[in-house]
């Protein structure tokens, strides 16, 4: 009996000491896994990227940057300059140049930063505590300016095709002026909490730029930063963009069967409904312009949107899920400067009347000298080489000035007729001249064909 208590104690104490192994082998693994975990939070500070990468995003920034920063200004130069795309749908080049403005911002003021000091150098922060502030606040204001200008651009198009009458009244210049003022003034308003957000913070002896605030504020910040400039914007869009849709191929088929809407294209007639072609044309570019541009925003601001929101709701990370975080911040990144460097692009692939218009703005901002050159050497060897197209350009434009002297005379004519009207004027001061016109001797001076009418034909020697 003593033998057996003795093993059973000597067993219940090698047990007692195999689960202490265990609980501290247990804690020491929660340890690691916690400090493990704890460090890879921290803002890139572990961030280990292969050269490859780097220099491949690095070429693809360059590239983005060189075409997105030409063709946006481009672009800002012929909707200012030329006067021809300023009739362009009404008051849609407003809004396409304040497109072609965040545009720019966001390439030039964030594109720079951003490669090097989270592409090629991940810390320290080298620029300073204004400057980590100002990037994200302008990069954010921009982003909601982008935004809500493509959402402008749907509601002016719904209101242009939907309610055209409307329109002409609501939609004046000085009002989308001012819309597009007040844009801008809101989104960087909305902006403002990244200024208390973003800033400075000392980690192991070095300065990064990452949240000064807890992780719940910066959650909020960043959720209502994704709500407010994609989700909002990207519904409006959809819905108005379905209600357009829906109404032109209602218009077009209406106007097939009841020949009320002059088709481009074809041989019809305007009958019932007084809609210019040119006014269609237009009209469609502009809803193609805009599915477009709505397009390559969804395609290159989702992603974006969806690594915010990944930050947001991911609460315990891993090495290789960090890792993944990085690859993809990258990833988004660059769509997100695409959709800043596509949209001249996009104009040019759409509208013939603004690829036209365009490249001539680009070979005279390229060679100017040789344009010059060019409007000095067609002269009087050009009139000898014309071609049929040449010849019938002329003899149209002698028909039109021809037709401008009949109507000039015509209107004269009619402004004569109602100056020496047999029929006395109440405002008429001269009544002598009226005396003279009812006078016999005054019609004899007429030749007997002409008396033949029922008024007489007045010559411009008889008015005087």
């Amino acid at each position: 009996m003593e033998v057996n208590t003795t093993l059973s104690g000597r067993n219940f104490i090698d047990l007692r000491i195999l689960t202490q192994k265990l609980l501290s082998s247990a804690n020491r693994s929660q340890l690691f896994l916690d400090n493990e975990t704890e460090s890879v939070s921290e803002e890139d500070l572990d961030v280990n990227t292969d050269i490859y990468s780097k220099v491949f995003v690095t070429v693809i920034y360059v590239v983005l940057f060189v075409i997105g920063c030409l063709g946006n200004s481009i672009t800002l130069y012929t909707l200012v300059t030329r006067k021809s795309l300023q009739n362009l749908q009404s008051t849609v080049h407003y809004h396409l140049a304040s497109l072609a403005i965040s545009d720019l911002l966001i390439l030039i003021l964030c594109m720079p930063i951003e490669l090097y000091n989270f592409i090629w150098v991940h810390h320290p922060w080298a620029f300073g505590e204004a400057v980590c502030k100002g990037y994200y606040f302008l990069r954010d204001g921009c982003s909601y300016a982008t935004a809500f200008n493509i959402a402008s651009l749907s509601v002016e198009r719904f209101m242009a095709i939907c309610h055209p009458f409307k329109a002409k009244s609501i939609m004046s210049r000085s009002r989308t002026k001012k819309l597009i003022s007040a844009m801008w003034v809101a989104s960087f308003l909305l902006a403002t909490p990244m200024l208390f957000t973003m800033g400075q913070r000392l980690i192991k002896d070095e300065f990064i730029c990452t949240t000064i605030v807890s992780s719940i504020t910066a959650k909020t910040v960043l959720q209502v930063n994704a709500f407010l400039s994609f989700v909002v914007p990207m519904a409006v869009i959809s819905a108005l963009n379905g209600v357009i849709a829906s109404q032109l191929l209602r218009m077009f088929r209406e106007s097939a069967q009841d020949n009320r809407f002059c088709i481009i294209g074809g041989n019809s007639t305007m009958l019932s409904v007084a809609v210019e072609p040119n006014r269609a044309q237009s009209m469609r570019h502009g809803v193609m312009v805009l599915r477009a541009v709505v397009i390559a925003f969804v395609v290159c601001w989702l992603p974006y949107h969806a690594r915010r929101l990944m930050y947001c709701y991911v609460t315990e990370w891993t090495p290789a899920l960090f890792d993944f975080y990085h690859y993809f911040y990258m990833v988004t990144n660059v769509l997100f400067y695409v959709s800043s460097a596509i949209n001249p692009i996009l104009y040019n692939l759409v509208s013939a009347n603004y690829r036209q218009i365009f490249f001539s703005t680009l070979r005279y901002l390229i060679l100017p000298c040789r344009h010059k050159k060019q409007k000095r050497v067609l002269t009087r060897h050009s009139i000898s080489i014309c071609s049929n197209q040449t010849f019938s350009t002329n003899l149209m434009r002698r028909r039109e000035v021809e037709c401008r002297k009949r109507e000039e005379e015509e209107k004269g004519l009619s402004q004569q007729l109602l100056y020496l009207s047999p029929f006395p004027h109440p405002v008429r001061k001269f009544k002598e001249q009226w005396m003279k016109v009812r006078s016999k001797d005054w019609w004899s001076q007429f030749p007997a064909e002409t008396t033949a009418c029922s008024e007489p034909p007045f010559s411009s020697a008889s008015s005087r």
